[in-house]
C-alpha cells in the first residue's frame, strides 16, 4: 500500500492530487504522477520510489490494481494484472541477472501454476 504522509512532510508539486491529474511527491523522495481520485492515486499514472523502482499502470483507491509494470532497481520486471497492490491474475515475470521468464498466472503476489511451455528457470522468491 503506498503511505500517505501528512501535508506537513509531503505535497502535491503540480495540477490537482485530490481529484484530476496531478504529480505528488513524498518526504522520502518517492513521487507520483497521474490520476487522482478523493487524493488518492486512482486511474493510469506512475509511482517513482526512492530506491529506484518503478511502477507504471493502472491505481485504484491508491493501491496496484489493474494492468502494470514494475520495473525493479535490480532490472527485473512484472507485466500483467494487479490486485490490491499485489501481481495477481495473467502476467510476465523476468529475472535481468538470469535472463529468464515466466508467463503464467500469479495470485496474491506468487506463481500459482506452471504452465507447459512457460518453465520457470529462476526461484519464485519476489523482491518486495
Amino acid at each position: 500500500m503506498l503511505g500517505f504522509a501528512s501535508a506537513i512532510s509531503a505535497q502535491c508539486i503540480k495540477g490537482n492530487c485530490f481529484r484530476g491529474h496531478g504529480t505528488y511527491e513524498w518526504e522520502n523522495g518517492d513521487f507520483y504522477e497521474g490520476m487522482w481520485k478523493a487524493g488518492k492515486p486512482d486511474g493510469n499514472g506512475t509511482f517513482y520510489f526512492e530506491n529506484g523502482d518503478n511502477y507504471v499502470g493502472r491505481f485504484a483507491e491508491g493501491l496496484k490494481n489493474g494492468q502494470g509494470k514494475y520495473t525493479w532497481k535490480n532490472g527485473n520486471t512484472y507485466d500483467g494484472s494487479w490486485a490490491k497492490d499485489k501481481m495477481n491474475g495473467r502476467g510476465e515475470y523476468y529475472w535481468a541477472k538470469e535472463g529468464a521468464k515466466f508467463n503464467g498466472q500469479f495470485q496474491e503476489g506468487q506463481i500459482t501454476n506452471i504452465e507447459i511451455g512457460a518453465p520457470v528457470e529462476s526461484p519464485t522468491e519476489f523482491p518486495k
